[in-house]
């Protein structure tokens, strides 16, 4: 709901973050963007009629006197830290430093500043990567069931700062949710230097509109979420009074794979096609891993938070098109 108190976004120049931006400017809420990039004119451009409730700050999570000193300055009412590192197996070893600098340090400073200036409700974005080799069985991932064990240096970084999220809950009395985000797409992703691999969907889609070929290794089935469904789920989990639950999985409950994706391209783009690869080395489009991870359980989501996510395969598709008609955003990622 509308507030005259802003809610401060981390990573607001981020694929997630801006999503985050846009749905709390389209609902009437005031807005401090924080990023150490600026934010793209594009989403200026789209946001241009809230510009007058959104205030832009460069800053970077990493630096702990910048964040004392903007979340003291402007007192917003509530934050959603979504500034991350998404190093993957080819930037890891490069990369681990500012991995955890970002993901684990920048989240302390986040952390500690919302403590001292009495921040109303903070929402940690980590991820369904913590899972790591207990995500690959057949039963859906439970906050309270599976056990994490992340082995890759971006997942164990996440799950280090959602611990240290959930103990700052503790010893500074935040009243503070764990978001753990299932695997997205959607509007506003792109290249951005902090993300070493594409959604499948962004890879397929670009092939699609330069009327090239999708190469898959296998369908890629996966309970894959449309970006602005996890914007809808952070501003509940945000606008949610109670303590509880202190970690909720932001996923669909719903299984699609890649390969009907680029169905709905095909029919769309007839210069394109799709099919299977002859090995897995020469797939054109990156799945990420070699095997399709369980899906995130959502009772919890929708049982103690009321939130069910609003995209279905097709409804995603025919959103993110015509976003991508209006913005020409693709043309320049």
């Amino acid at each position: 709901m509308p507030t005259s108190r802003p809610i401060l976004v981390t990573g607001a120049a981020g694929f997630l973050g801006l999503n985050v931006v846009e749905a709390l400017l389209q609902r009437g809420d005031g807005v401090v963007a924080v990023d150490r990039r600026a934010l793209p004119d594009i989403a200026l451009g789209a946001v241009a009629p809230h510009a007058r409730r959104l205030h832009v700050v460069q800053a970077d999570v990493t630096d702990a006197g910048a964040m004392a000193s903007v979340i003291g300055r402007l007192r917003p009412r509530g934050i959603v830290h979504t500034a991350a590192i998404t190093s993957g197996p080819a930037m890891e070893r490069a990369h681990a430093a500012l991995a955890a600098d970002v993901n684990v340090r920048g989240t302390l400073n986040v952390l500690e500043a919302a403590a001292s200036a009495g921040v109303e409700r903070v929402v940690h974005f980590s991820s369904g990567a913590v899972y790591g080799d207990n995500g690959f069985g057949e039963a859906p991932l439970d906050e309270a069931a599976t056990v994490p064990a992340p082995s890759v240096v971006y997942a164990i970084t996440k799950l280090a700062g959602e611990r240290l999220a959930l103990r700052y809950r503790a010893i500074a009395g935040l009243n503070l949710v764990v978001a753990r985000v299932g695997t997205a797409f959607g509007p506003w992703e792109g290249d951005t230097g902090v993300r070493e691999t594409l959604s499948p969907h962004f890879q397929a889609t670009r092939l699609a509109r330069a009327g090239g070929t999708a190469l898959l290794a296998r369908p890629g089935l996966r309970d894959w979420i449309y970006s602005r469904d996890i914007a809808g789920a952070a501003l509940a989990l945000l606008d949610r009074a109670s303590p509880t639950p202190e970690v909720a999985n932001i996923g669909t409950g719903q299984l699609w794979s890649v390969a009907q994706w680029c169905t709905l391209l095909q029919a769309r783009h007839p210069s394109f096609w799709h099919g299977p690869a002859a090995t897995p080395a020469a797939a054109t489009v990156n799945l990420w891993a070699d095997r399709d991870r369980a899906p995130l359980a959502v009772e919890r989501l929708q049982r103690e938070v009321g939130y069910r996510p609003r995209f279905d395969l097709e409804q995603a598709f025919a959103d993110y098109a015509d976003w991508l008609d209006r913005t020409g955003w693709m043309l320049q990622r």
